[in-house]
């Protein structure tokens, strides 16, 4: 018995390295079996360092983001086999807020509610709910949640893939741009928020690309109907960059006007959020983000964050939104700076922001010429990736939380500066590297 806990997510790993190798739905990108399942080991290792990190990094294990809601879990599971009618209601969100629930379960759960209430849905019970599931088959191991939501966070990521493949039609500039980057290899996986969301972004954008061509499979718009509410409860702030993004997307296929339809959507959405927190205070977004911003520097300055920075309280007017989005803009791109570098935790991000700006230089040297549907969708991705950081940098204080909450933006970044880049121009040594050919091969 006391090898159960490793012989247990050791068969999981193997189980879905299977599927991922035979099932017919992994054969359709176009990328190898070898290079799929390695891109799923990849995350499972990263899945296990964020297990040792919040294991003897961050000790207060009710504080630590992988631990607290699969701990939570537990009670929520239990139910099912002594109070099923209770299990299923929660699982469902019915009839489950009283007394009755708070004094049995809710009471007994660090995060089913939230520290603070911004109006907003509360995530924490996606994520509680979907650990409650996969208790059924884990036997409550850790490892084996660690890989269940692996899985799926490699399922939005492969459905990206395939985006990306189609557009650029270069298997390896795909690749890179979903598989390899390594702040998002990590911090997608695990058992954290951030595998959901990038599932359901992953696959959104696949199957709206689908429609947008003409697929009009009655179970591409069920996709599109299911996701758009993952979208929304798990990361708001990404999902209010990533509407004027998508719409743009849609509108610029009837017109050649791209920049302008772009412009015009991101304006025409902010004027429509603005009357909806005028008509609906509630929902007011500039009253939330000053919100949330004001109680992220208060708590960065509480615990006396090792990697805050500087940033003045935002006042709840467009105007002062306005001002400070250039440098939210170009913090959220460049830090953690060289002079910023406070532990070894700094440094991956430092020299994945070096990677990124050599890339960048890299496809301006080496560019070419982009077709017309190309280039709607680099303005996609841009639409997306600044309207994100912009949120980000207005309403983070600290560094590491900053790199954790951009990487939805990321492979967009990263896919719209090798769509410019020509591999051709490259001197034929780089060309004809017996390891890059291998690389071809390989993917």
């Amino acid at each position: 018995m006391q090898f159960l806990p490793i012989l247990l997510p050791l068969a999981y790993l193997i189980f879905f390295l299977w599927v991922i190798g035979y099932l017919n739905y992994f054969k359709t990108a176009g990328f190898s079996k070898t290079a799929l399942q390695f891109a799923f080991i990849l995350k499972a290792f990263s899945g296990l360092v964020i297990y040792l990190i919040y294991t003897y990094y961050y000790p207060v294990r009710m504080e630590a983001d992988t631990f607290k809601y699969f701990d939570d879990s537990k009670y929520l599971y239990e139910a099912l086999w002594y109070k099923p009618v209770d299990f299923f209601k929660m699982l469902l969100g019915i009839d489950c807020e009283n007394d009755y629930f708070l004094k049995e379960y809710y009471s007994k759960m660090f995060n089913w509610y939230r520290s603070y209430d911004n109006g907003l849905l509360n995530d924490n019970r996606l994520v509680i709910r979907i650990n409650a599931v996969i208790r059924i088959f884990s036997f409550g191991n850790y490892h084996v949640h660690s890989l269940f939501f692996n899985f799926l966070t490699f399922l939005g990521s492969y459905s990206l893939a395939k985006l990306f493949l189609t557009v650029s039609e270069s298997k390896w500039k795909a690749y890179l741009a979903v598989f390899l980057i390594p702040s998002v290899v990590f911090w997608s996986a695990g058992i954290l928020k951030e595998s959901i969301l990038i599932f359901a972004l992953g696959s959104f954008s696949w199957n709206f690309y689908k429609v947008m061509n003409g697929h009009r499979k009655l179970t591409t718009y069920l996709w599109l109907i299911g996701l758009l509410p993952i979208l929304i409860i798990m990361k708001f702030y990404v999902f209010v960059a990533f509407i004027p993004a998508i719409i743009g997307w849609w509108i610029s296929q009837k017109t050649k006007k791209t920049i302008l339809v772009y412009i015009a959507t991101t304006i025409g959405c902010l004027l429509l959020a603005l009357l909806i927190g005028y008509l609906v205070p509630t929902y007011n977004f500039l009253n939330i983000m000053a919100a949330k911003q004001g109680d992220f520097i208060n708590l960065a300055k509480f615990l006396k964050a090792n990697s805050s920075i500087q940033m003045d309280y935002l006042e709840p007017n467009l105007w002062s939104f306005l001002k400070a989005s250039p440098k939210a803009l170009v913090n959220t791109l460049t830090r953690p700076w060289p002079t910023e570098l406070k532990g070894i935790l700094f440094y991956p991000p430092l020299f994945e922001n070096f990677f990124i700006i050599l890339i960048l230089f890299a496809s301006w040297f080496y560019r070419k010429n982009v077709q017309l549907k190309q280039w709607k969708f680099v303005f996609f991705c841009l639409t997306f990736s600044v309207l994100l950081f912009v949120i980000i940098g207005l309403t983070t204080p600290i560094i590491g939380a900053i790199v954790r909450y951009k990487i939805p933006a990321i492979p967009f970044l990263v896919i719209v500066a090798l769509l410019f880049f020509d591999a051709s121009k490259l001197p034929q040594t780089i060309r004809q590297n017996k390891i890059i050919l291998w690389l071809h091969s390989f993917l």
